[in-house]
């Protein structure tokens, strides 16, 4: 049995699930931030969530992508529990590492937008 293919054909609708579940949270969700910061017009933060979620997407795919590349052989089962929870893991830390940017990214515009206009 070959264990490598059976460990992509588990690892690939899984790492789906979690950028398609995941992005589609952080597009509903973070709307509701970028209204705040742009005083609720719609024509402009509707793009900028679509850019913001076709770009996570786009790095996610490529992230999924490459790790395939470099999968190490897997020989028995624990291995290929092991890979898997490696690579799942390595990639769920990085959408974490991602969001948690992204918010403080916010949070600061939203700050220095505050401050710039408490100036006026």
């Amino acid at each position: 049995m070959n264990y490598n293919i059976l460990t992509y054909c588990i690892y690939l609708p899984i790492i789906a699930v979690i950028m398609v579940k995941v992005g589609w949270m952080f597009y509903t969700h973070g709307e509701v931030f970028l209204l705040h910061l742009y005083k609720n017009d719609e024509t402009i933060v509707k793009p900028i969530n679509n850019l913001l979620l076709i770009g996570y997407y786009l790095t996610n795919l490529g992230y999924a992508i490459i790790t395939l590349a470099y999968w190490e052989i897997v020989n028995n089962p624990t291995e290929m529990l092991s890979t898997l929870s490696e690579h799942l893991g390595i990639i769920i830390l990085g959408l974490a590492i991602l969001h948690y940017n992204n918010v403080l990214c916010l949070n600061y515009l939203v700050k220095s937008k505050f401050l710039k206009q408490s100036k006026s």
